[in-house]
């Protein structure tokens, strides 16, 4: 089942076949040391079909696998959480769980994606996303699609027994006057 292709990206519906690559991503170092969502961390494979299977189907989460079109593999996971239909919102995370795709754009290219797809096809009004104040690469993806940082979150994770900042980023769609009907 087809989403939402771009050149260098294509998103598709996770599905229970899925869970076994998503274990692994979630074991991989830099996805344990920077995911501020980690519901599969530690998981065993049935685990992580149990939890998927909770998951898919529902109106206010919907989870993508990020499939890398110029290599030919899957290369990550992108979330929509908290799908607000009524005040057209949701929060985004995104994860490239494939140390040798990390730092090719693809993140960027996953989101550009996902923004066609929320806010234009979908109608959402504003895109949500956190992440670590020490995600440098995250940070770059976010605001290189248009995210804008709104706020810090002071010590709000834990980690290796040292508390860290957490950003607060959106998106906001943008409409123009004559589609408001406001001129």
């Amino acid at each position: 089942m087809s989403v939402l292709s771009q050149k260098r990206v294509h998103l598709r519906p996770v599905d229970l076949s899925d869970a076994a690559v998503i274990q692994r991503w979630y074991a991989e170092p830099q996805v344990v040391e920077y995911a501020i969502l980690q519901p599969f961390l530690g998981y065993s494979l049935s685990e992580v079909q149990d939890l998927l299977k909770k998951w898919l189907g529902r109106d206010d989460r919907k989870l993508y696998v990020v499939k890398a079109l110029e290599q030919n593999r899957d290369a990550g996971l992108l979330f929509l959480e908290h799908i607000d239909w009524k005040n057209r919102a949701a929060k985004i995370a995104l994860l490239i769980g494939e140390p040798d795709l990390r730092g090719l754009g693809l993140g960027q290219a996953a989101l550009r994606c996902l923004i066609q797809l929320g806010c234009h096809d979908w109608g959402l009004h504003r895109l949500g996303a956190n992440c670590l104040a020490t995600n440098h690469a995250m940070i770059r993806c976010l605001e290189g699609v248009g995210f804008v940082q709104e706020g810090l979150m002071r010590e709000a994770v834990l980690r290796h027994g040292r508390y860290q900042d957490l950003r607060i980023y959106s998106y906001l769609q943008q409409i123009s006057p004559t589609e408001t009907g406001d001129l």
